[in-house]
C-alpha cells in the first residue's frame, strides 16, 4: 500500500484566484490518489507562505515526518508548490526524500522520481544547481580580486589596528592615536624586545588594543601585516593599496628579517622554529591533576652533551600577575611538581596501543552510554507537530492573524528542534557510529612504530584531556568525553 503525503501551498490571494487555491489543489491531488488506489497519509497545508525558502510550518512538519519515514510518496500539484528555489527543491528531493526512500511526484509536470526519467531529471537539476553555485563563487572571487587590485581594503568587517574604514569612500583611514602604538610596536621590536617582553611592556603601561590586552599572536600579526606599508593582502597575493601607510617599507622589511632571525635562533635553542604553534604531542591536552590548570613545557638543566630534558609543570606552580595573560583557577598557587615529557607521552601512546590490541577494552568504553527516553521525546515531537498543524488550520480558516501564526510557530519550532537534536545526538543510537569512527582513527598499524607527527595527530583526534598527578594519570577520551584512570 502506497502511503502518500500531499503538500499544498499558496503564497497570496492572487494565486488562489488564478486556480492555485488550497482547496483546488487538494481536490485534484486526492482525486489522483483515488484513481491510483493510494492511501493519503496526511495533507500538509501552507497558506500565505512564500516558496522562496522552506521555513514554513507545514513544510517543517513534512520534513520531520519524512525523516521518520511515515509515508512512501510526496505528491504536489506543481513543482513550484514545493519550492521556487532550485537549491531547496534539490535539497528536499535528494537529501530529505531520496535518502529516506521516499518518491516525489509533481502532478502537473508528470515529474516522478520513482521512474528512470524522473531520476534523470534529478541529475539534470543537480548539474545545473552545481553550475549555478560554481558561477556564483567565481563571480564573487573575481569581484574580490578586482577589489584588491584596485587597492580597496578587503578587511571591511575586521579593520586592522591603526585604521578605521570609511564606508562612503571604501578606503582605510589612519587612526592617528592607534598609529602611534603601531609605530611603537615596530620600534620596540627592532630595538631588541622579545614579543613576550613587548606584550608585558604595553599592557603594564596601559597601552591596550582598544579595550583588550595585547597578546603574543596579536603582536606577531601586527609586525607581519603589509597593510602598514600601504599594501593589501588577499588570498596570499599582495596588491598596492589606496590607503596611507603607517610604517616605512625599509622598517617593515627589517622587521621581517628580524622575525626570521629569531625563528632560526629558536630552532637552534629548542628545535622549534615557530614557538607560537603547538609543537608537542600533549600541547593543550595536558592538565594538572590537582587544580585542572594547563601544564606547560619547561626546559631542564643542560646535559654534558648540551641537550636538555623537557618537563611538564602546572602553570600555577609559579603564578604570574602580568596583565594580558590568561588566568587559571584564580591564579592560586599549586604545589604540584614536574613530570618528564617523554614519560607522559610514552604512557599515553602505550594506552592507545592497548586499545589497538584489546578490542574488549575498547568495546567496554562504548557500552556505558546514557539512555534517553526516545519514545517520550517522539511523543512530544508528535504533539508539537499536531499543534503546528492546528495553528496552520486556524490561519487558513481566518481565525488567527498571520503575525500570531508566525510568532507561535517560531516558539513551537524551537521546542521541536531541541527535541530532534536530542534524538539525533542520542548516545545509544550514535554508539556504533562513534565506535567505528574511533576505530578508524585508532587504525591497525602499531602506533609505537609511527613517527612523532603521526602519533601526535592520532592522540589529538582520540584524546580530549590528560590529567597528570604524581603517579596517577586520567585520560579523557573523545567518545564523547569518558575518563579512564591508570
Amino acid at each position: 500500500m502506497n502511503k502518500v503525503a500531499i503538500y499544498v501551498r499558496v503564497s497570496t490571494t492572487m494565486q488562489a484566484e488564478e486556480g492555485y487555491s488550497i482547496d483546488e489543489q487538494i481536490d485534484k491531488l486526492t482525486s489522483y490518489c483515488k484513481i491510483k488506489d493510494w492511501t493519503v497519509y496526511d495533507i500538509y497545508k501552507d497558506g500565505g507562505f512564500s516558496g522562496g525558502n522552506i521555513e514554513r510550518p507545514a513544510m517543517e512538519r513534512l520534513i520531520s515526518d519524512a525523516k521518520r519515514k511515515r509515508f512512501d510518496t510526496v505528491l504536489v500539484y506543481k513543482l513550484d508548490r514545493l519550492s521556487r528555489s532550485q537549491k531547496d527543491t534539490l535539497y528536499l528531493i535528494e537529501e530529505i526524500f531520496g535518502k529516506n526512500d521516499i518518491s516525489f511526484l509533481s502532478l502537473n509536470e508528470s515529474f516522478d522520481t520513482s521512474t528512470p526519467f524522473g531520476k534523470a531529471m534529478i541529475g539534470i537539476l543537480s548539474v545545473f544547481a552545481q553550475l549555478e553555485r560554481e558561477q556564483i563563487k567565481e563571480r564573487m572571487l573575481l569581484g574580490k580580486i578586482g577589489r584588491a587590485k584596485s587597492g580597496k581594503s578587503m578587511m571591511v568587517s575586521k579593520v586592522s589596528f591603526g585604521y578605521t574604514y570609511d564606508k562612503l569612500k571604501g578606503e582605510l583611514i589612519v587612526n592617528q592615536a592607534e598609529a602611534l602604538v603601531v609605530r611603537k610596536i615596530f620600534d620596540e621590536y627592532l630595538g631588541g624586545r622579545s614579543l613576550i617582553k613587548l606584550r608585558d611592556y604595553l599592557n603594564s603601561n596601559g597601552i591596550y588594543r582598544g579595550d583588550k590586552y595585547w597578546n603574543y599572536r596579536g603582536l606577531l600579526l601586527i609586525l607581519s601585516n603589509p597593510v602598514y606599508i600601504g599594501m593589501i593582502r588577499y588570498r596570499g597575493e599582495i596588491y598596492p593599496g589606496n590607503h596611507q601607510p603607517i610604517i616605512d617599507t625599509e622598517v617593515f622589511n627589517k622587521t621581517q628579517e628580524e622575525i626570521k632571525k629569531r625563528q632560526i635562533e629558536a630552532l637552534e635553542f629548542s628545535n622549534n622554529p615557530r614557538p607560537f604553534r603547538a609543537k608537542y604531542m600533549l600541547s593543550g591536552l595536558a592538565k594538572c591533576g590537582y587544580c585542572g590548570t594547563p601544564l606547560k613545557i619547561i626546559l631542564g638543566y643542560k646535559r654534558k652533551d648540551g641537550s636538555r630534558s623537557m618537563r611538564y609543570q602546572c602553570i600555577n606552580r609559579f603564578p604570574r600577575n602580568t596583565k594580558g595573560i590568561t588566568i587559571y583557577n584564580d591564579n592560586k598557587k599549586c604545589d604540584s611538581g614536574f613530570y618528564e615529557k617523554a614519560d607522559i607521552e610514552e604512557f599515553v601512546i602505550a594506552q592507545i596501543r592497548g586499545l589497538q590490541l584489546n578490542s574488549y577494552k575498547l568495546d567496554n568504553m562504548f557500552d556505558k552510554q546514557p539512555i534517553i527516553d526516545v519514545e517520550g521525546i517522539e511523543k512530544q515531537i508528535t504533539s508539537l507537530d499536531n499543534k503546528l498543524k492546528r495553528l496552520n488550520d486556524l490561519y487558513l480558516n481566518d481565525m488567527i492573524e498571520l503575525d500570531d501564526l508566525k510568532k507561535q510557530t517560531q516558539s513551537l519550532r524551537k521546542q521541536k528542534t531541541m527535541l530532534e537534536d536530542e534524538l539525533i545526538n542520542n548516545p545509544a543510537i550514535m554508539q556504533d557510529k562513534n565506535k567505528n569512527h574511533f576505530k578508524e582513527i585508532l587504525g591497525t598499524k602499531d602506533i609505537t612504530t609511527l613517527d612523532y607527527e603521526t602519533q601526535k595527530s592520532i592522540v589529538n583526534n582520540l584524546v580530549n584531556k590528560v590529567f597528570v598527578k604524581a603517579g596517577h594519570i586520567k585520560i579523557e577520551w573523545k567518545i564523547p568525553f569518558k575518563k579512564c584512570e591508570f
